[in-house]
């Protein structure tokens, strides 16, 4: 019998079907962030048995593609573990990690890490392959299976839990990063009404010389 993982963290990613509606395989699956639509994962084919299914491709909304979220893993490994809970006939998962990447170079780099990630959470058959029908040089399709063993859902579950921290972390300072360029706005619009910003306590040392500094230039 398949064991349940303990209850989440509130900044774990939300799967859901349509609406938030309980999701069904072969529908796609819609990933939350609180009540945001990050996006969307295309459907989940089936084997007729639905002892084997095909993680599709994630399509971020338009909201989410402007931004650096750095879920990528966390996403995957959400999935994963979504998918074991929720299906107890799912015996293997399918991964065709297919993402293109703007830049040059850039392909066989994360190709790399996608391989890495596979591997961490026990797939096999993993191979990277050349995209041959990628507007850009480079890019490549990872593929791996995840088969439903008690070590790979250890595996999974450790993996998903640091995962999940990394990306608190990466929200957290990306709030703090958001924080200090609203500050650093409102010092400048200060300056430019002719208020020296070093004057408030909030500016601190090399801040207020490096904001000066700039301000002369």
């Amino acid at each position: 019998m398949k064991s349940m993982a303990p209850p989440s963290p509130p900044h774990q990613l939300h799967l859901s079907g349509p609406g938030l509606s309980r999701y069904e395989l072969g529908e796609p699956m819609f990933v939350y962030e609180g009540a945001r639509l990050l996006g969307t994962v295309e459907p989940v084919e089936a084997s007729p048995d639905r002892s084997e299914v095909r993680v599709g491709r994630f399509v971020p909304s338009p909201s989410s593609r402007r931004e650096v979220r750095n879920f990528a893993p966390l996403l995957l490994a959400e999935v994963t573990m979504f998918l074991a809970e929720r299906f107890p006939a799912i015996q293997a998962v399918h991964f065709a990690l297919s993402r293109e990447l703007e830049m040059h170079g850039d392909g066989l780099m994360v190709a790399a890490a996608r391989v890495e990630f596979l591997r961490s959470i026990g797939a096999t058959d993993i191979e990277a392959r050349p995209r041959p029908d990628a507007s850009r040089p480079g890019n490549f399709v990872v593929h791996g299976v995840w088969a439903y063993t008690e070590e790979n859902i250890s595996s999974l579950r450790m993996v998903l839990a640091m995962e999940r921290e990394l990306y608190r972390k990466h929200l957290a300072y990306a709030a703090k990063q958001g924080g200090l360029a609203a500050l650093l706005g409102r010092l400048k619009d200060r300056w430019a009404r002719g208020d020296d910003p070093s004057r408030y306590p909030f500016v601190v040392g090399s801040q207020a010389r490096s904001w000066r500094w700039q301000s002369h230039c």
